[in-house]
């Protein structure tokens, strides 16, 4: 069952607004983490595909986890709120890329083309990693709107799974673009939400943090080539100068104003933008200068809006006076102030001997004179230094309480900065260790997209979700939960070509390896592995415990009994086996597909395709399919085809209706 979050019923503003629906911020009652929830408009929940359709990319990327997205957890529906469906996915602490750029506009901050760049290096390989992971799947949404920028300058990718369940609506170009702000290549028919349409969205991005603005309603499609010419790169010192020829050509391709050229996919863009942005460019997409650029937009946003003027007051209305008029005596000019004589100026060493007054000693005495005082004087404003009289000089005694009473006060605060620092310094966090290993070893290791070696290795971390990243060929992603003094051990293998036996010898020779056979060492750990084949990815628990999921190769286990639990939340299946693992041995956990339930029909009927394959003609009730990601196709002979995509869960049965005349 999904985790409800904690009062529902309570009124929260919306973080962030478009034609999708509202963001709010929650805690997830289950973990107690802090949650985004995006509440979908219920215009877009009124087509049945869409919600079949979110479902079903959520399922699909359940298992893809990279620090440059945002994690999708779960799909809700929560009936306290009009909008019932809803998207949670992980709080990201910082700011859509949309609003800093309106802010950029309205207070003329100076967005340079390093800065640029800088964001623009982090959304094509964020999108080129989604490309090469999920082949036939895009993110279909890409633009201002749903990139958050983190204080550090770190980009984050927002609600990739929401471009399957808009496509669904069947929108054309100009009006994905206007309710949206989602920009599309152009295309004969109803545009499709492919790899090319990313590209596209990265294209406006680029030429949006370029402009140094949002692109506005009536700029694209059609002026987007006219804003590319007229577009002026910004050096670090405010020079603007014409954009370079390499620049520009790459901002064409990825905005699709040449189809023989443009960029099929963010793989592609990525390759062309590495040779703009290499050593010995003009551009130095360094991270200060996008620091630099966030330090000047957080101070715009803290910066008091301008004084209103005052409103003008009513005239009064003089009435005349009847009465008699008194005498009014003439001003007599006051005789000025007769100047001090100056007072004598001492030696040094008498105002050093003079002793301090009691009003002065007293507060360090009773222990009062710790609080803050206004300053006495403004720094930057002129003075003059008044000549004042020194009292008579101060007696030895004096001077021995004074540097009693002054020790003491330092020693006291020196202490309370002692007593701050401890209590500021907070409670060290929970540690865990992830031991990761690999066939073969040597493969680099990343965790939270930071570098931690090769393999083996074994990490301390702080407790909590992480992502664990194997970078060799096509990069592994795999997300790990570690809990308190939890020590969570991962293996993968990695294909590698086979050597042909002709090369290790000869024809019509023997080769034989001799080695020692060698006993475990002493008080070592003895481990097996586990496989677990399934066409979804499934989570694998045990006693509560995140352990691994089965997108991995292989999950090491201590040699012994286990029981494990195997979760898929989003389809609704959770089984639990008892397995036994053999020390040095790989274990196949064998586990069942279950079946779920589809009832079918169209109007006024059609022929139905499931997977490609004939399954009858319509009405079909209680068609039994396993759970997991469809693809249905209702067709007829005269209305031409619909396809929707389903994920069939092992709870509910999927009900689908289609008109097949509009």
């Amino acid at each position: 069952m999904a985790a409800t979050l904690i009062c529902p019923e309570r009124p929260e503003s919306p973080l962030f607004s478009d034609g999708i629906g509202d963001r709010v911020v929650s805690t997830d009652a289950t973990t107690g983490d802090l949650v985004q929830v995006l509440r979908i408009n219920p215009a877009l929940t009124a087509v049945p595909s869409f919600e079949f359709a979110l479902r079903e990319r959520v399922a699909r990327l359940a298992n893809f986890r990279h620090g440059a997205y945002a994690r999708v957890r779960r799909v809700d529906r929560a009936a306290a709120h009009a909008t019932a469906l809803s998207v949670v996915s992980d709080h990201i602490e910082g700011t859509r890329l949309s609003d800093i750029m309106r802010v950029a506009e309205e207070h003329h901050l100076h967005l340079d083309i390093n800065a640029a760049l800088c964001l623009v290096r982090q959304l094509v390989p964020a999108l080129a990693l989604l490309h090469e992971n999920a082949r036939d799947a895009a993110h279909g949404l890409v633009s201002l709107e749903r990139l958050i920028i983190t204080p550090q300058g770190r980009l984050v990718v927002a609600e990739h799974v929401c471009g399957a369940a808009v496509e669904q609506m069947q929108f054309g170009r100009e009006r994905l673009w206007h309710e949206f702000r989602v920009a599309m290549p152009p295309s004969a028919g109803i545009p499709r939400f492919d790899q090319r349409g990313d590209v596209t969205g990265i294209g406006v991005v680029a030429l949006s943090l370029v402009l140094g603005r949002p692109l506005r309603g009536d700029e694209f499609p059609g002026g987007a080539a006219d804003l590319l010419n007229g577009a002026r790169e910004r050096s670090a010192l405010g020079v603007e100068q014409p954009l370079s020829a390499p620049l520009r050509s790459w901002l064409a391709r990825a905005l699709q104003l040449d189809v023989r050229r443009a960029f099929g996919s963010a793989p592609e863009a990525m390759m062309a933008l590495d040779e703009i942005t290499a050593d010995g460019s003009t551009y130095v997409a360094a991270p200060v200068a996008l620091e630099t650029f966030l330090s000047g937009y957080a101070t715009a946003l803290l910066a008091p809006p301008p004084a209103s003027a005052p409103a003008p007051r009513p005239l009064e209305v003089m009435r005349p006076f009847d009465g008699p008029l008194a005498p009014v005596s003439a001003p007599t000019a006051e005789d000025p102030p007769a100047a001090s004589a100056p007072l004598p100026i001492r030696e040094l060493s008498e105002l050093l001997s003079d002793p301090l007054p009691d009003s002065l000693l007293a507060p360090l005495r009773d222990g009062t004179g710790n609080e803050e005082v206004a300053p006495l004087f403004d720094p930057a404003a002129p003075f003059s230094a008044p000549q004042v009289s020194l009292p008579a000089p101060l007696k030895p005694s004096h001077r021995r309480r004074l540097i009693v009473a002054a020790a003491a006060l330092a020693i006291v605060a020196s202490g309370g900065i002692a007593g701050y620092r401890v209590l500021a310094g907070g409670v060290p966090p929970a540690l865990a260790t992830l031991s990761v290993q690999s066939n073969p070893a040597g493969v680099p290791v990343f965790v939270d997209g930071v570098e931690r070696g090769v393999t083996p290795a074994r990490i301390t971390l702080a407790a909590g979700a992480h992502i664990l990243e194997l970078r060799r060929g096509v990069p592994r992603v795999i997300p790990v939960t570690l809990t308190a003094g939890a020590d969570v051990s991962q293996y993968l293998e990695f294909a590698e070509t086979p050597v042909p036996e002709s090369l290790l010898a000869p024809p019509a020779a023997a080769v034989a390896v001799v080695a020692p056979r060698t006993e475990p060492a002493p008080g070592a750990t003895l481990a097996g592995w586990i496989v677990t084949r399934m066409p979804f990815a499934m989570e694998i628990l045990e006693k509560g415990q995140l352990l691994g999921t089965t997108d991995a190769d292989r999950l090491m286990l201590a040699s012994g009994a286990h029981e494990l639990e195997f979760v898929n939340a989003a389809l609704a299946y959770r089984v639990t086996r008892t397995v036994n693992i053999a020390a040095g041995k790989v274990t196949n956990v064998a586990l069942e597909i279950p079946r779920g339930v589809v009832n079918l029909n169209a109007t006024p009927w059609a022929e139905v395709f499931l997977d490609g394959q004939a399954v009858g003609e319509t009405p079909i009730g209680n068609l039994s399919v396993p759970i997991g990601a469809h693809e249905i196709v209702f067709r007829h002979p005269q209305f031409g085809e619909k396809r929707h995509a389903v994920s069939v869960t092992a709870g509910a049965p999927v009900r689908i209706s289609v008109e097949m005349k509009q």
